[in-house]
């Protein structure tokens, strides 16, 4: 195993990709299709625990939207419910013992500790706040880059950059010193030390996939609403 790198690079059509996070990022994906087919299957008016389980989570994603957007939040609910459960369980992933598991290179560590996917998840955020934008404005929504004044393009424009530049840091950061942690206190204290800091970290993970969540939506509610009148 290469322990200089925590990522397993292999070459795909002339690209490089690290293979063990676009493990992570399938079994994530599975886990969360895994759990909505399950749920589906199991739909009664008594609620099982596992339905109220997935009831508890669309109040909580409905909560996000409907504190930044109001009812027009339903508009892009699933997109906020889908952002929130794939980080969730991509950074809950990496604090399963899945380092047990033996890999050519690299790690079974968790997908957003790898900078790649938060930087892929910022730009569909991105994406996402334009569309919502343009469906509801029109060519009309890029007015607000030369408001108050067209001098203020630079600065609008530089403020866009930096929004989905902060949801990417933020996440990647927070996931990536917790994997170093949690490798370090496997490594040293292989006992009590790498509990504490799992549990550290499933609150934490729990925490930054919340916040990517609801500043998306603050950002998506920003730029197709405060520019109507």
């Amino acid at each position: 195993m290469n322990h200089h790198s925590p990522h397993w690079p292999t070459e795909l059509f002339g690209t490089t990709l690290h293979l063990n996070t676009v493990i992570m990022v399938a079994s994530a994906m599975l886990a969360l299709l895994l759990f909505s087919w399950i749920v589906k299957q199991r739909l009664s008016l008594v609620p099982s625990k596992l339905q109220l389980c997935a009831e508890g989570m669309y109040d909580l994603c409905r909560s996000i939207t409907l504190s930044t957007g109001g009812p027009k939040g339903d508009g892009y609910l699933f997109f906020i419910g889908s952002l929130f459960l794939f980080i969730l369980i991509c950074n809950w992933m990496g604090q399963l013992p899945l380092r047990l598991f033996t890999l050519p290179q690299g790690e079974l560590i968790a997908a957003t500790g790898d900078f790649n996917v938060p930087a892929a998840l910022a730009v569909i955020a991105v994406i996402m706040y334009f569309a919502v934008g343009i469906k509801r404005k029109g060519l009309a929504y890029f007015k607000h880059y030369v408001s108050p004044h067209w001098a203020f393009l630079p600065f609008n424009l530089l403020e866009d950059i930096t929004r989905p530049g902060s949801l990417m840091l933020r996440l990647f950061i927070n996931i990536f010193v917790g994997e170093t942690l949690a490798l370090i206190a496997l490594k040293y204290a292989p006992f009590l030390a790498p509990s504490a800091v799992i549990l550290m970290e499933l609150f934490v993970g729990l925490v930054q996939a919340y916040v990517f969540a609801l500043l998306s939506a603050v950002y998506i509610g920003i730029l197709s609403e405060d520019h109507d009148h």
